[in-house]
Order: C-alpha cells, then sequence, then structure tokens
C-alpha cells in the first residue's frame, strides 16, 4: 500500500498544528505552507478534507486559521489518515464496492489487514510523533 501526497501532507499539517498546539493562536495556511513545503491552494484542499472529519477547526477574521480539533494526545495519525486518504481504504470490496472477483477468503485477508492497519495508526499519537514514537 503507498499513501498519496495528500496523505503525508495532511500528516505534515497535523504535525505543524499540534507543534502550535499549545499557543491559543489559529495557524494560517500562509504559515502551513511555509512550514511544509505544499503550495497553498494544494493545503487548502487538504485541509477542507480534515476539515469535515473534524480533525481541525477553523477560526474565521483577522488572525484566522485553523487549530487541531483535539489534543495533540488525543489526535491519532490513523484519525489524520483516514481523514484525508478515503477512509485508508486498501481494496474496494470492503465497503460494498466488489466486482465480483473477490471471494471470501480474500476479503478476509483484507479485511483483517485493513483492521491491523488502522489499530496500530491509532495507537500513535501526534504528540508521540513529535517525540520521535
Amino acid at each position: 500500500m503507498k499513501l498519496s501526497s495528500k496523505a503525508r501532507y495532511g500528516l505534515y499539517v497535523a504535525v505543524e498544528l499540534a507543534k502550535r498546539y499549545e499557543q491559543s493562536e489559529p495557524v494560517s495556511v500562509q504559515t502551513l505552507a511555509q512550514a511544509t513545503g505544499v503550495t497553498e491552494k494544494y493545503l487548502e484542499q487538504i485541509i477542507a478534507l480534515m476539515k469535515k472529519q473534524n480533525v481541525v477547526v477553523s477560526l474565521r477574521g483577522a488572525g484566522g486559521g485553523y487549530r487541531l480539533r483535539q489534543t495533540p494526545e488525543q489526535t491519532t495519525v490513523g484519525q489524520v489518515l483516514r481523514a484525508v486518504e478515503n477512509d485508508l481504504q486498501i481494496v474496494d470490496c470492503l465497503h460494498g464496492e466488489c466486482s465480483g472477483k473477490c471471494n471470501c477468503v480474500m476479503f478476509n485477508l483484507w479485511d483483517k489487514l485493513y483492521e491491523n492497519i488502522n489499530s496500530y495508526l491509532d495507537t500513535i499519537s501526534l504528540k508521540n510523533l513529535l517525540e520521535g514514537l
């Protein structure tokens, strides 16, 4: 399984927001773009997905920007990646879109792999990442 650039950049954004969490000020897209090296336009798309899945909140107005919805201790890598990476869907048949080529043995394999990946990613918080795991 290969994660998209959207997933990697989403995690970079989340880590940057975690670094700045103790500051009560929201972080602008411009600041996030400078910190991550990703264009503002692409970050806006990624952040919109993170906002839709309640990973981040936006604050409007002068000095507005984004913050993590929960603390870095409470926000997991799994939450961030699922928000931007189509629920970390590894194969279509796990979500009822089977092309008829899957058999029960394969379904169980993919399902167990999906569960294990998500379980592992949910054990790692953004704080863990900042501390080097």
